[in-house]
């Protein structure tokens, strides 16, 4: 008996995680706050982020938090406040949260869906927190509506696909690789676009790795060649270590590697702390190319506005 139900629970354990990876297909969403909401207590609008960000996850979303083009809106409405007759009085709150998935960009509203939450408190802050707290990313009605989201997210890429990869080739024209390959690596695996870039991306990946490998080994050769000792060794050493081993200069980043490495020998007799890289046979160059362009839009300042007229 024992034996079946570890069976039983091996096997509901292959379809969760089967389920997750399913779910985890690239599409992106980013919570924003707007003014509308500033009547929050600080400490309730930081916990309430950390809240929108768990309900993006658990329900098969990555959490964008720079520049997401689609977001996650709520609007908070105290419906009711009270002051109980308990000693110590405690401050109870009944609000009205309505969350909303759109395109932050167009001003698109792909769907809304409104909780009420019920929260009470030592004083409104924690009467906010409680409340805000049982807005749960198991809730069914939160389940559907991310669902509904996440269609209307896929949907604009398969419509929009063209114009990304115009876009996107434009920047590649222009040398811009990271900022064309960031453009393409949002775009959903579930998506019918993704086959359509897929190969560019690769094609950009290469590019962007290749580029960077020639200037890192031009800048630790420089470094190498004006002063060749351990100081000098160990700052070409740690440019030479973030080089990527699929790049098409390594051979020459290994030969420059291996007589610094020598030397720093002779100098110290020891063998030199830094490493290159070796090849990680578990990631693709898809998941590569989405770190850079992840990386790059990270980089970026936080300055898009956003358009939600009409969304409340």
């Amino acid at each position: 008996m024992k034996k079946i139900i570890f069976i039983a629970l091996f096997f509901v354990t292959i379809v969760v995680v089967a389920q997750e990876k399913e779910n985890n297909n690239g599409i992106l969403l980013g919570a924003h706050i707007p003014e509308q909401a500033e009547g929050i207590p600080s400490n309730a609008k930081s916990m309430f982020v950390n809240k929108l960000g768990q309900i993006i996850t658990k329900n098969g979303i990555s959490d964008d938090v720079n520049n997401s083009r689609f977001i996650l809106v709520p609007n908070v409405t105290v419906l009711t406040k009270n002051i109980t007759a308990t000693a110590p009085p405690k401050v109870a709150l009944n609000l009205e949260v309505t969350l909303y998935i759109g395109d932050g960009v167009a001003g698109n509203l792909f769907a809304s869906e409104s909780f009420q939450l019920k929260g009470v408190g030592n004083n409104e802050t924690k009467a906010y927190m409680s409340a805000l707290n049982r807005l749960s990313p198991g809730n069914s009605n939160v389940q559907k509506f991310i669902s509904k989201g996440k269609q209307k997210i896929v949907t604009y890429y398969n419509e929009n696909c063209t114009l990304l990869l115009k876009k996107s080739a434009s920047l590649e024209a222009q040398s811009k690789f990271e900022e064309a390959l960031e453009v393409l690596t949002k775009i959903p695996e579930v998506s019918t676009c993704f086959n359509k870039a897929k190969g560019k991306v690769k094609s950009l990946y290469k590019k962007v790795i290749d580029r960077d490998c020639k200037l890192k080994l031009n800048e630790a050769s420089s470094i190498w060649a004006a002063n060749q000792d351990i100081d000098a060794a160990n700052e070409a050493g740690e440019i030479l270590a973030s080089i990527e081993p699929t790049s098409a200069c390594f051979g020459q980043v290994k030969s420059l590697y291996s007589k610094i490495s020598a030397r720093v020998k002779e100098l110290s007799d020891r063998s030199w702390r830094y490493k290159l890289k070796v090849l990680d046979l578990k990631k693709s160059e898809i998941k590569a190319a989405r770190d850079i362009g992840v990386a790059y839009g990270n980089n970026q300042p936080n300055n898009v506005t956003y358009n939600t007229r009409g969304w409340f």
